[in-house]
């Protein structure tokens, strides 16, 4: 076996070309990596001299990666996440003395009701930690594997293959109305639940539903669809339209108290499962391996 030896190589340049080969920007992967773009552009010529290839060039106002560059991007971000995964495995996680910062992303109403506890937990538990909440939808598929977000909590989406997926609970599906509907007075046979049209909410994912609850989507019964279920409830209170949502929302209804009914069928409206979801390289994190434990506590305790 041949040994390559390398003086004085700064491990910090492979993290510096990981961010540079993802955001292609010296200012992003400065603030990426909270330094300075003089220190980022200081840092590129030292990766041009080593891998003797340019890596990035000019276009106009964009930087675009050299071939070179292409080749290495894939090889450079899994030995970065090896290094990370080693070193975060060794880190002894302290929540009560930790300064650490999160960020977890999910839907408003997912957010709405790790609220509730979250922050008061948080100060207990983890007095000097930071958690800072986004919108999933501000961000496409690769928001896990950019390292922008620690922790997706939510409903199953598209993810990237080194994305480490767990369910932490499965919500049944309900039927909701404004109160004094007509519907609440009748049966709530398919009949009689089909002479009026339904709202859906986006990105619906149902599982283990009835092959017959497919005529809620029908053109004659579909009126529309809402970018969350906060806008869909919305929706049921101010018209005779129905909707199918998953009872953990119950929670978040219950908890603003808006005037609507849910009730239940007697055959199946399917399941919503929620899951959390992160970068495989935070796997033996303690760290993260605390913030999910954490998150799914809080989480399961609101929609009690």
């Amino acid at each position: 076996m041949k040994i390559y030896y390398m003086n004085n190589f700064d491990f910090n340049l492979l993290m510096i070309l990981n961010a540079l080969l993802e955001e292609y920007s010296v200012n992003l992967a400065a603030k990426k990596l909270n330094v300075t773009a003089p220190a980022i552009s200081k840092s590129l010529n030292k990766i041009r001299i080593l891998f003797n290839d340019q890596i990035l060039v000019r276009s106009g106002t964009k930087l675009i990666p050299t071939p070179k560059a292409i080749s290495l991007k894939e090889n450079i971000k899994e030995l970065v996440n090896r290094v990370e995964s080693i070193f975060n495995s060794n880190i002894v996680f302290e929540p009560k003395i930790t300064t650490i910062s999160f960020t977890i992303a999910s839907n408003n109403a997912i957010l709405f009701i790790l609220n509730t506890i979250l922050f008061q937990e948080m100060k207990d538990t983890a007095p000097n930690a930071f958690i800072h909440l986004v919108n999933d939808s501000d961000y496409d598929d690769n928001f896990l594997r950019n390292h922008t977000i620690d922790l997706y909590i939510g409903e199953i989406r598209a993810l990237n293959p080194e994305i480490t997926i767990r369910t932490i609970y499965v919500s049944k599906c309900c039927i909701v109305s404004r109160n004094r509907h007509p519907i609440l007075s009748q049966t709530k046979n398919m009949d009689n639940l089909l002479k009026y049209q339904f709202i859906k909410t986006k990105n619906e994912h149902l599982t283990n539903s009835d092959e017959h609850s497919k005529y809620f989507w029908s053109e004659r019964n579909f009126i529309g669809i809402t970018p969350e279920y906060i806008t869909t409830v919305n929706a049921i209170i101010h018209s005779d339209a129905l909707a199918i949502i998953p009872e953990f929302i119950l929670t978040m209804i219950q908890k603003l108290n808006i005037p609507i009914t849910h009730f239940n069928t007697d055959f199946n409206l399917g399941k919503k499962s929620i899951i959390q979801a992160w970068h495989s390289k935070h796997n033996h994190s303690s760290a993260h391996k605390w913030l999910r434990e954490f998150t799914k506590k809080i989480f399961l305790t609101s929609i009690k």
